[in-house]
């Protein structure tokens, strides 16, 4: 299990930093959405973990920074066979002073209908950073065997989830996902944001295509490329290389 560990880390690790070169080289790099996105433990909107234990990391890179590249790194434990407990480091690295940027802390619950409930704590690891509280929900829709979609709603509050001392911040996505030839899916994601102060400048809806390789029972490698369609960030794009690897 150990040597069997350390080589798909060794693959997935250099996929991820070929993939994220060629990115940077594109696209220049490092958050985008509305702060609301980046807001959960998970590295992608998903359903409780079945394995005991579940390490992630991904590497983000967009077009509003230029330099610098996000590196989030989180954990998952299955606490029961309905509740998980994560944790995990907001970071970023390039031409900035200080590299983590947040704690996470969150859980989530899941109910017999296949939908999900999560909360998550953001702490900013400095005090000008301040901190952050979401709730969200997902639920998973099956067609057939090889194509489902995921529905996801999330709320966030206080001072890092939202701008203009607004009330509260939400975003919405829908997931279509297709199941190829194994190990690969394709899933087209469309993602709609903003606040309730402003909201307007804050409106960001993309369109979020993915190449997802899978390893094992759930281990995966996901390239996702986000486009602004519309709202005061339609300029924009980012790629999001994830790493998920089950224990």
């Amino acid at each position: 299990m150990v040597r069997s560990d350390k080589s798909f880390f060794s693959a997935a690790g250099a996929l991820v930093f070929r993939a994220g070169g060629l990115a940077l080289a594109a696209v220049q790099a490092a958050f985008a959405f509305n702060a609301i996105h980046e807001s959960s433990y998970d590295m992608r909107p998903s359903a409780n973990f079945r394995s005991g234990t579940v390490v992630s990391g991904a590497g983000i890179f967009d077009s509003r920074h230029t330099g610098t590249f996000g590196l989030p790194l989180s954990i998952a434990l299955k606490a029961s066979s309905r509740i998980e407990l994560g944790g995990g480091l907001k970071t970023a690295w390039g031409d900035i002073d200080e590299h983590i940027s947040y704690l996470v802390f969150g859980a989530k619950w899941a109910a017999l209908n296949g939908t999900t409930f999560q909360g998550d704590l953001l702490i900013g690891a400095e005090a000008s950073r301040g901190n952050g509280f979401s709730l969200s929900s997902l639920h998973r829709f099956s067609y057939s065997s090889r194509f489902y979609s995921h529905l996801s709603v999330r709320a966030g509050f206080l001072e890092a989830l939202v701008e203009n001392d607004a009330l509260m911040a939400f975003e919405g996505g829908f997931y279509p996902t297709l199941a190829l030839a194994r190990p690969l899916s394709l899933q087209l994601g469309l993602i709609g944001s903003s606040q309730t102060e402003d909201f307007e400048g804050h409106l960001a809806i993309d369109l979020q295509p993915a190449l997802q390789v899978r390893f094992g029972r759930e281990s995966m490698v996901e390239t996702a490329i986000a486009f602004g369609l519309a709202g005061d960030r339609q300029e924009e794009m980012r790629v999001k290389v994830s790493i998920i690897h089950g224990i």
